[in-house]
C-alpha cells in the first residue's frame, strides 16, 4: 500500500488553491521593476526570483535583467507584476561549464550549468536579501551583489 507524503500534498493543496479554474494566478499584481548590480556595474543574464514570505499570496515573482542590469518582475509567463508583500530575493546567473553564456533553450540539468553568483544569493536559507513591494509598487528595486560578499 502507498502512503502520500504530507508535505507532497500540502504543496498540492495550496498550489490548487492559489490558482484560477485554467491555473493562471487569481491575485491583485502591482508592476514591479527594478535594477541588479555586481560589484556596483550593472549585470546582465541575472535571474532575480522572489520567495514570498509569511501571509503572502499567490506564486512570488521572477525576472532577468538585461544588459544595464535591469528587470521587469512577473508573476507568470503571461502576468506582469507581483501580489504586495515581503519576499526573499534569490539571484543566479548560469553558464556553461566553461564559463561561456548559455545557448538558447539550454535546460540547466541537461547542460550541467554553473551559478556565477556566490552561493549565498541563491540559497533559500542563507540569502540574506529582502525585498518589501508596496500595494501602489516599488519607486524601482535596487540590489547591489558583491562577488566577494562579506568583504569590504
Amino acid at each position: 500500500m502507498h502512503r502520500l507524503n504530507p508535505l507532497f500534498c500540502s504543496v498540492l493543496v495550496l498550489a490548487l488553491a492559489s490558482s484560477g479554474c485554467d491555473g493562471t494566478a487569481t491575485y491583485d499584481v502591482v508592476a514591479a521593476s527594478g535594477t541588479v548590480m555586481l560589484d556596483n556595474k550593472p549585470i546582465e543574464g541575472v535571474s532575480v526570483t522572489l520567495v514570498p514570505q509569511r501571509g503572502i499570496k499567490g506564486r512570488g515573482g521572477y525576472a532577468t535583467s538585461s544588459s544595464d542590469g535591469t528587470f521587469t518582475l512577473q508573476s507568470a509567463p503571461e502576468v506582469n507584476g507581483v501580489v504586495p508583500g515581503n519576499y526573499l530575493v534569490l539571484f543566479r546567473k548560469y553558464a556553461m561549464p566553461d564559463g561561456s553564456p548559455v545557448p538558447p533553450g539550454t535546460s540547466a540539468a541537461d547542460a550541467n550549468l554553473i551559478n556565477q553568483l556566490p552561493e549565498i544569493y541563491s540559497h533559500p536559507e542563507k540569502s540574506p536579501i529582502y525585498a518589501t513591494i508596496p500595494a501602489t509598487g516599488p519607486e524601482g528595486l535596487s540590489f547591489q551583489l558583491s562577488s566577494r560578499p562579506g568583504k569590504r
